[in-house]
């Protein structure tokens, strides 16, 4: 039957509102304000705290930092050499590239951060411009606005400048001086029955929005249409894509010089490493006379894909009944594979090399500790930022290598930067084990305890769990 609740569907609408705060008065009323409780400041005292890790991206020379706090509650965007990241947190000397709060107070508006689009014209040019997007008070809804990195501030309208206003737009650049933009110019059919881009269009540097051509669209009841050009590993690729649904797409690659669809599952994840697609399976794929299980990750060159030469494919992972596949992150000529195997981190590598994929082997030796992985530059070298962290001990940040990480040199190393201890842990331990349902299936879980807890039944245990849209805890 019809939804009686749809009304509330209108967020900023004051019946709505009103509704939001007549129920939260009723949960204060029954339980109490939590910011009056000692648990809730001490939580928000950590939230908040200046010792947080200052998690980097390269950029250049620099390495940029977006970082909030009590003091900066929006935000501001900063930079730094990398031999001044290393230095000890309170020695590092940033410098402001952008700050949110005192832009937001100067023109009076909410901005809240919601990242940046470079501009990569390739190795061999700076990466100077990019889209910084702004919500008005936290919404979808973005503002865009063109920045050069070299001046620290945004481009003038006098130079022709990328700009829209807040609206739930995808845009990223084509070239210098045009966009390939998702937008509301105003046209009926612009935007999906989602609420999202449905056309696709490459706007040129000073002329009006609304007379750019468009060049792809998807259908009214998709939920986006999207588009890019990106350079990967000396190759640059043209893709569009239509988002049919939360877990199916539609994608277009050009393929000497035309666009090619792609015949594969729409359910199907697709990316691409140098001159190879890979492909995420959500669902076993019946191809070439192969079967490839759900769950399995497969490469194989663009030309051999688009001459139906599926006997070309390399299955890089294909899981198990105690392994599958949680990320990936290429280097230069690394694939790391982020897999969990009883719901620990266990890491495969790869290495592509003169168009072959080579398998070297794999390292599982953080024990119930977790990593995430994020490549410092994957046009230029096999280096990583390896994040490390564990139930009971501090995240550590290292900078390490795709070679390094394989060989375990990472782990027993001094770290970049490291969490302090918020609470006390020497006490406490970590085990695994596994509870057996009624089919017979062992589902692992962890305990967190006090060592030498007697296991008697008598003590008080909060319970967590987790999983959903493809994320597991």
């Amino acid at each position: 039957g019809e939804d009686p609740h749809v009304w509330l569907e209108g967020i900023e609408e004051e019946k709505c509102l009103d509704w939001v705060r007549a129920k939260n008065a009723a949960s204060l009323g029954k339980f109490g304000d939590p910011k009056e409780s000692a648990t809730y400041n001490r939580i928000l005292e950590v939230l908040e705290s200046k010792d947080k890790i200052a998690s980097v991206s390269k950029i250049n020379e620099h390495c940029y930092n977006f970082w909030t706090d009590a003091d900066h509650v929006r935000g501001i965007w900063r930079r730094c050499s990398l031999e001044e990241y290393r230095k000890p947190p309170a020695e590092v000397n940033w410098e402001l590239v952008l700050d949110i709060d005192a832009l937001g107070k100067e023109e009076g508006e909410s901005w809240v951060w919601h990242g940046k689009t470079l501009l990569d014209e390739g190795p061999e040019k700076r990466k100077v411009r990019c889209l910084i997007q702004l919500s008005p008070g936290g919404s979808d809804a973005v503002a865009l606005r063109e920045f050069d990195l070299d001046t620290k501030s945004f481009v003038p309208d006098a130079e022709g400048c990328f700009r829209v206003g807040a609206c739930k737009s995808d845009a990223s650049y084509k070239s210098r001086d045009v966009l390939l933009i998702g937008t509301d110019t105003g046209k009926e059919g612009d935007m999906t029955d989602s609420g999202y881009p449905r056309r696709i269009r490459e706007w040129h540097r000073g002329t009006p929005l609304k007379d750019a051509e468009v060049v792809f669209e998807c259908e009214s009841t998709d939920i986006a249409a999207g588009s890019s050009r990106y350079y990967d590993r000396g190759v640059w690729h043209d893709d569009r894509n239509r988002a049919i649904t939360f877990y199916t797409t539609e994608y277009h690659f050009v393929f000497e010089g035309a666009w090619r669809k792609l015949d594969v599952p729409e359910d199907i994840k697709v990316s691409t490493f140098k001159d190879s697609f890979m492909f995420e399976l959500r669902s076993d794929w019946t191809v070439g006379g192969q079967v490839y299980n759900q769950g399995s990750l497969l490469a194989i060159p663009c030309d051999k894909f688009f001459a139906g030469d599926m006997a070309a494919a390399v299955v890089l992972f294909s899981p198990s009944s105690c392994q599958s596949l949680e990320d990936k992150t290429g280097t230069l000529s690394f694939l790391v594979l982020s897999v969990l195997e009883d719901v620990k981190t266990k890491l495969m590598f790869w290495e592509y090399k003169e168009g072959t994929w080579q398998s070297l082997g794999s390292f599982s030796g953080l024990g119930m500790e977790s990593v995430s992985l994020q490549a410092v530059d994957s046009d230029a070298n096999d280096e990583l930022w390896v994040t490390i962290q564990g139930y009971t001990r501090p995240t550590s940040l290292y900078l390490s290598s795709a070679p390094e990480l394989l060989r375990g040199n990472v782990a027993g190393s001094a770290p970049l930067k490291s969490l302090p201890s918020f609470f006390k842990a020497d006490d406490l331990e970590v085990q695994q084990f596994f509870a057996e349902s009624s089919d017979g299936t062992k589902v692992p879980y962890f305990q967190i305890s006090k060592k030498g807890l007697s296991l008697d039944g008598s003590n008080v245990t909060l319970l967590y769990g987790y999983g959903g849209v493809e994320i597991s805890f």
